[in-house]
């Protein structure tokens, strides 16, 4: 029996088939390209015949003529899907223009865009830059006051005021609304009437005031504050107000009747600063308000219509906390006084963040008190000391990222019959020989969370509008508010130029330095501002063009002034001995009504 391995060798070769065309059997290379040709061909004939059958539905004849054509033109697989594409699109068009589109959906994608940028301009999230289309030095001003002695403290809740005074005065002022220039003038023949438009109220009307004790409740219990009142607030609803003065009370009033409704003696010294958060404490169901005290502590309460609470202490400050501001949920920013520091507080978490100031050494004055801060949520603060410096923070870094040296100038010199009892005037001027003009302080800050716009104030006589850059890193100068051209008043807007405008003003005899006329005549102890704009483009509101198109849009800006430094008697007008224009001073509050340059808004 034979098998594979006894066939012999010549047997176990394979038969070839005998074909016609054995003499082209030797060009196999070309057998090979030819028969790969042939199968690239019918997958391209099977692509495009799956086209066709795909697009039979749309339109066979056409399909077959193209199919033709295709492989006439030599068209590409990727040519063909594009123009199955376009025809996908051609279809749902007209899909579209047949059956119409739906509404609600495309209401439901407008409202939820609307919501989120809703949100995140209550949370602070936003940041818009409407500083550079102010018309900061044109801004109309109206100066208001009652017969109250220094006015220390300011919080507004659009269109009411509320300010405090040291003749432990609370009064609530209610804001004219500034007119709006129309775009149509009315002609002679169209006028109908003669007598000419009655002017609008400029300055703000005294609603209510409080003063001193009073008897409160059933129980005829007398409460009130007794000492000087140095700080104020008013809650987001504008329910409730916040009062806090130097007999250690911080009292809580009904906005609407001014009447007290709790007194807290928590605090063991002075309540000198108050601030509400703008948002429902997680903690708690009632607003959140921070009090800072010379006592170095920050106090939390929880206020609502069902009572008022205390909620806990925060320690850290080694000295007065002379401002505290908050800044999101369940946190704050501080300043300690002369303890030179700012820290930012996270109530929930029960942490602190330390941030050291105080001037280099390369600076021209020394840097002791660090007095002011504003927040610039969520992640920025600015503050405000009393070597006249203007600093720019980001919680993200120790130090600040810029710092504006002598953002208000410097005071001038008093004369030599002042500084020294010599009647020689050659020997007075010998023993003063080595003083020189001092910085003024920042008295008072402010900004509008949301914004790049920073407000600072001294008593200088100007309230000085800065911008944040668009990458939160400098302030950028923007001149004092209503002075007219900003040319001759700005401040410089780098260090390097304020110091040589310091040497220049040590060099110049204070006959022949120049100051502008002040605005304001005393001291700036605290500035509050708000943004008008319709109530179209609030948070939550519906866009109503046609009701919104004559509303004044532009920021309020109000600031507490008075004969004296709010915490005490350092710096007292109409006691001063040297002459000039800002030798006097006045008690009361003004209110500039800033414009935007142009209509857009951001």
């Amino acid at each position: 029996m034979s098998s594979f391995f006894t066939v012999p060798n010549s047997q176990r070769k394979r038969k070839r088939d005998d074909r016609a065309g054995a003499p082209g059997s030797k060009k196999r290379g070309v057998d090979a390209k030819t028969d790969g040709a042939r199968r690239t061909r019918e997958r391209e004939e099977s692509i495009s015949g799956s086209d066709l059958d795909e697009d039979a539905a749309i339109d066979t004849a056409e399909s077959g003529d193209e199919s033709g054509s295709d492989s006439e033109d030599g068209e590409t697989a990727a040519d063909r899907r594009l123009k199955l594409a376009e025809r996908y699109l051609g279809n749902i068009q007209e899909e579209v223009d047949e059956a119409g589109f739906d509404a609600a959906d495309i209401d439901r994608d407008l409202i939820a865009e609307r919501l989120k940028k809703d949100v995140d301009e209550f949370k602070g999230r936003t940041f818009r830059q409407i500083a550079a289309k102010l018309s900061v030095p044109t801004a109309p001003h109206s100066f208001f006051r009652s017969d109250t002695q220094s006015s220390t403290a300011i919080a507004v809740h659009p269109p009411f005021v509320y300010i405090v005074s040291k003749d432990k005065t609370l009064t609530k002022w209610e804001l004219a609304t500034p007119s709006v220039p129309s775009s149509t003038e009315s002609n002679g023949d169209n006028d109908t009437s003669k007598r000419p438009p009655r002017p609008q109220r400029k300055k703000p009307k005294r609603v209510k005031y409080a003063r001193g004790m009073r008897k409160v409740g059933e129980s005829g219990e007398d409460q009130g504050h007794t000492g000087n009142i140095i700080s104020v607030a008013v809650s987001p609803s504008g329910k409730f107000v916040a009062t806090g003065g130097t007999d250690n009370k911080l009292i809580i009033w009904d906005a609407e009747t001014l009447t007290p409704s709790k007194t807290f003696l928590h605090h063991r010294d002075s309540v000198c600063s108050l601030s509400f958060a703008r948002h429902i404490s997680t903690m708690s169901s009632g607003e959140q308000l921070f009090s800072g005290s010379y006592d170095r502590t920050i106090k939390t309460w929880s206020i609502s219509g069902a009572g008022h609470a205390y909620v806990e202490t925060l320690f850290g400050h080694q000295d007065h906390v002379t401002g505290v501001t908050a800044m999101t949920i369940d946190e704050c920013v501080s300043v300690g006084a002369r303890d030179r520091t700012a820290r930012l507080w996270k109530v929930v978490d029960e942490t602190q963040l330390v941030f050291r100031g105080g001037a280099s050494r390369n600076a021209p004055y020394h840097e002791s008190n660090i007095d002011c801060i504003a927040p610039l949520p969520p992640t920025h603060f600015v503050t405000g000391s009393d070597s006249g410096s203007l600093c720019l923070w980001s919680v993200h870094k120790k130090k600040p990222l810029y710092t504006v040296r002598l953002a208000h100038g410097l005071d001038p010199i008093p004369p030599l019959d002042v500084l020294s009892p010599e009647t020689d005037e050659a020997t007075a001027a010998h023993n003063t020989r080595h003083m020189r003009p001092m910085p003024r302080w920042i008295t008072a800050l402010a900004t509008l969370p949301g914004t790049d716009v920073v407000l600072s104030g001294s008593w200088d006589g100007f309230i000085r509008a800065w911008r944040v850059s668009e990458d939160k890193k400098t302030l950028i100068a923007l001149g004092p508010i209503g002075a007219g051209l900003p040319s001759t008043v700005t401040p410089p807007d780098t260090p390097s130029k304020q110091l040589n405008q310091t040497l220049a003003l040590d060099a110049t005899p204070a006959a022949e330095q120049k100051e502008p006329e002040p605005l304001i005549k005393g001291v700036i102890n605290d500035i509050a501002v708000f943004e008008r704009r319709p109530e179209s483009d609030m948070p939550g509101a519906e866009s109503k063009k046609s009701e919104t198109e004559n509303e004044p849009r532009g920021l309020s800006i109000i600031a507490a002034v008075g004969k004296e430094h709010r915490l005490a008697r350092w710096k007292c007008f109409n006691n001063n001995f040297h002459e000039g224009p800002t030798s006097g001073g006045r008690n009361g509050a003004v209110v500039f009504e800033v414009p935007f340059a142009t209509n857009d808004t951001v």
